[in-house]
This record gives structure tokens, C-alpha cells and sequence, in this order.
């Protein structure tokens, strides 16, 4: 009898110790790890970080896992979810290929899972790296994009994120030492907690909501549910990732790639391609920020000198409603968190006012800022010309075809008219030219930590992350993450 995709990946799951992990593998998961701390802590910073925290202490249970930035003690699948939860506030954590955002998903749960079993600073590298790597090759290989020679590109109305839940239970699984048996129950059990297609529902019926494209919260907190319903004896689905209604139904794929799914497991490492995020907004954004930063260094360009902006970008990040409602951002009554995090008029308003990317871009003083609304008016977002063509030429992946769109940009002020162009967006860790280094991540971690924690213990988490391999007690390091 032939063994089914389920058990492989199982088994591969239940066999894989740190000690297989190649060493960049574990530097660069080391440095995700660091990035998702400090968007969590940063979340917390903000006043809707506080509203998760206060849901988070209704929810209780038993004291065995810290929550970022308050410190309280919670049951492990709570604190899962607040952590989940507040890493995506800002909508800074990372976002792979500008397609699938996984984020803190696969950290949280490891990181909640391993104060309730004493786990090791190894342990929780290992559950990481592998909960991300299931979680991106499923996210991509059943991404809802599709190139089309005609329109550039067809988007499946009903996407939905729920690979994030496999990850987390994964993450959750490896940290509970599971063998083959108890993962294949997990995976089993975490289909059945995964979300059905909101994420179209996101997309294209605005307004946006505090949910987003899905709970990042939830996603931890089922995970590890899953995880732990096996270990009370539940039984899970044992062919969930088989079949046509196995994984693929569950993402609302039009087609789902077995092949690369499967490819090279222990191989070729996707958080090695992690796109981690400079600012906090929509990542199909960010080449228009880069762009309009470095003219305004360029040239000593203020406020006061500006008569005009005009960003082209890919179409869709025109076109689809929820970004199309959020582009008009002076006319929006409600000047929302959620609509901040998708409005490209707002964040080249906070860049040409020199705001610190980072909790400071979505706190309420900034988002009813009238300067800043005023800005947004000077602003028009059109489509770039060759986005359609390009995106109609692809032969790349599907789940990466939005890896590299054009952006344009032109600046017309009183010092003169300025122009230019990329199709790098910045942070991808796969990009030579856009990847973040390691001084860039410590510098985002370092502003968002501030909000919440002294300068001595900023710097006594990045060391510990820096060395997380050598920590024996995860404990060593969460409980630096409160005042």
C-alpha cells in the first residue's frame, strides 16, 4: 500500500532532530525569531495590544506560559493566542513571496508550548523552522494566484489561510515530542480547527476588520489545541493532507502542486526565503516606501516641499476593494488600524513626515493627524504599465508570481521632479538586493521592544536569541519580555 502524503510528511516530522537543521538555517530562524518577538512587543505597545492582553486574562487557565509585554501567566493554547495575536497588530511581521503571510504563527505556539514542558532554546528552533516549512510550501503550493495571459493574473475568490493552523499544530507537536502516530492526529484534529475562505471575503468586500485576513490568534491557539487534543487520546483525520478534499479543499485551491509540496523535505528550507518587513503595512507596498525614502534623503526633501506623489503598482493592489477602500484614506470616516496597515496613501504620508516605522505609524495621535490625512491628498496610486504583462509572462512558480512586481514612483516638488523604479521589495530574504541584514533586524526589534522595555533587557534578548541554541530553559529568556 502506498504511503500517503499524510504519513510521509508525519514521519518526516517525528524524525527530524536540530541536530539535522544546517547551520544558516539555524542563524536565519534564530533572526525570525527575534524579528517576531519584537512585532509582538510592539503590538502590545498600542492600544489594541492592550484589548488583546484583556481578553487574554478573561481567558485564563492555568499559569504555565507568558504573554509578551504584560507578563501574565496563562494556559499555554491562551498565551498562543495573544502572542499570535499581537505579533500581527502592526502588520509588520513577515509575509512570504508577497502572497502568504505566516508570520509569528510558527513561533508563538513553540514558544507558549515550551514554558508548559521546560523546553530547550534548540527545541524551539527546530519546531519553528519545520512549522514554517510546512506552512509556506502548503501556502504556495495552493496559493489562490494564477497567472493568465490575458488578464496578467486570476485571483480565486475563495482563499483561505488555514495552512497557518497546520503550522502552529506542528509547532505545538514538536515541542510535545510527538512521534509519527500522535503528529498524524494532530495534523487530523488541526483540519478541522483550520478557518473556511474568509480570506477572499477580506479581500473583496471592504471594510477590513481588526480579524484581518485571518486571525493569527486563532491560528496559534488551534494549533496548539490540536496538539493537544491528541495528547488527551483525540483521533484526527489520518489522510487530511491527501485527495482532493484533504489540504487543497481546505485552502480553496484551484490546483494544488504535490510535487514542490513534497520536494526535498529536510532540504531545501523555506524560511530561508522569509520576507520580513520594514514597515508595518501591507507588503505589496513596500518598494513604494524604499522608493519614496530614498528620494527624500536624496534630495532634503520636507513636508512643505511637496506638491505631488504618484505611485504605480501592480494592479491588484489597486483594484481589489479592500485596498482600494483603504487607498482613500481622507475621505474614510473611521481612520482604523486595520485600514492604516493596507493603505499605501498613508504610509508614503507617514514616510514624507518622517515617522519611525513601527508602533508610532498606528497610534491614535498619528492616525487622526491631520498633516498627515492632508499628505494622504497629495498622494495618487495608479497602475504600473508593465504589471500586467509581467505577471502574464510568469513561469515561475504560481505561488510566487507576485515575488517581484513593478513599482514606480514620481515626486514632484518644489526642488524639482523626482523619479524611480523596482521591482525588489524590500526584506526578502531570497533577494540578494532586498534582504535585511542581521544589524537591520536588530535595529526594527530594538525600536519596537522600546516601547515596552528598558535598554538592558533589549539588549539581554537579542544576546540570548543570538545564542538561543545554548539556552536550557526557555524561561531564561520570556521572562525578560515585560517590565
Amino acid at each position: 500500500m502506498a504511503v500517503t502524503k499524510t504519513e510521509k510528511w508525519a514521519d518526516f516530522l517525528a524524525t527530524f532532530s536540530f541536530n539535522d537543521i544546517p547551520a544558516e538555517v539555524v542563524q536565519q530562524t534564530k533572526l525570525y525569531i527575534l524579528d517576531n518577538i519584537g512585532c509582538a512587543l510592539g503590538g502590545y505597545a498600542i492600544d489594541w495590544g492592550k484589548k488583546v492582553t484583556e481578553l487574554g486574562r478573561d481567558l485564563g487557565g492555568k499559569p504555565e506560559a507568558t504573554v509578551l509585554g504584560s507578563g501574565d501567566r496563562l494556559h499555554c493554547a491562551n498565551t498562543a493566542y495573544v502572542n499570535g495575536k499581537l505579533s500581527n497588530i502592526l502588520d509588520m511581521d513577515e509575509t512570504l513571496y508577497n502572497n502568504r503571510h505566516i508570520g509569528g504563527v510558527p513561533l508563538f505556539p513553540a514558544l507558549s508550548v515550551s514554558e508548559r514542558v521546560m523546553g530547550t532554546g534548540k527545541d524551539i528552533i527546530l519546531a519553528t523552522a519545520l512549522a514554517y516549512d510546512f506552512a509556506a510550501r502548503s501556502g504556495i503550493c495552493g496559493s489562490s494566484f494564477r497567472p493568465d495571459p490575458e488578464q496578467g493574473v486570476t485571483v480565486s475568490g475563495n482563499a483561505s489561510m488555514g495552512f497557518n493552523t497546520f503550522g502552529a499544530a506542528i509547532a505545538a507537536a514538536k515541542m510535545f515530542g510527538f512521534d509519527k502516530e500522535q503528529i498524524i492526529n494532530t495534523l487530523g484534529i488541526a483540519g478541522f480547527f483550520a478557518p473556511g475562505a474568509i480570506e477572499g471575503k477580506f479581500v473583496f468586500t471592504p471594510p477590513g476588520n481588526f480579524n484581518k485576513y485571518g486571525d493569527t490568534g486563532w491560528f496559534c491557539q488551534s494549533g496548539v489545541m490540536a496538539a493537544l487534543c491528541a495528547q488527551n487520546g483525540y483521533i484526527g483525520d489520518p489522510s487530511i493532507l491527501d485527495g482532493p478534499r484533504g489540504l487543497a479543499a481546505l485552502l480553496g485551491a484551484p490546483e494544488f502542486d504535490n510535487d514542490t509540496f513534497m520536494a526535498n523535505l529536510g532540504e531545501h528550507w523555506y524560511i530561508m526565503e522569509a520576507g520580513l518587513k520594514p514597515y508595518p503595512l501591507c507588503r505589496w507596498f513596500h518598494t513604494g516606501i524604499r522608493l519614496l525614502k530614498d528620494i527624500i534623503s536624496e534630495n532634503d526633501l520636507k513636508p512643505e516641499d511637496m506638491d505631488r506623489i504618484i505611485v504605480n503598482t501592480h494592479p491588484l493592489a489597486k483594484t481589489l476593494p479592500t485596498f482600494a477602500a483603504a487607498d482613500k484614506w481622507a475621505e474614510s470616516e473611521g481612520k482604523e488600524l486595520w485600514l492604516a496597515v493596507d493603505s499605501i496613501t498613508y504610509a508614503l504620508a507617514c514616510t514624507v513626515y518622517g515617522l519611525t516605522p513601527g508602533p508610532e505609524w498606528v497610534k491614535e495621535e498619528t492616525l487622526t493627524n491631520k498633516n498627515i490625512e492632508e499628505m494622504t491628498k497629495k498622494i495618487t496610486h495608479g497602475e504600473h504599465p508593465d504589471a500586467i504583462k509581467m505577471s502574464a509572462a510568469w513561469s515561475g512558480h504560481p505561488g510566487k508570481i507576485f515575488s517581484q512586481p513593478p513599482t514606480s514612483i514620481e515626486v514632484l516638488s518644489r526642488k524639482g521632479r523626482f523619479t524611480a523604479e523596482s521591482i525588489d521589495i524590500p526584506g526578502d530574504s531570497w533577494n540578494p538586493r532586498s534582504k535585511m541584514n542581521e544589524g537591520e533586524i536588530v535595529t526594527k526589534f530594538r525600536n519596537n521592544a522600546s516601547y515596552i522595555l528598558e535598554d538592558t533587557q533589549i539588549d539581554s534578548i537579542i544576546d540570548l536569541v543570538a545564542r538561543l541554541e545554548k539556552i536550557g530553559d526557555i524561561a531564561e529568556l520570556t521572562k525578560l519580555m515585560s517590565p
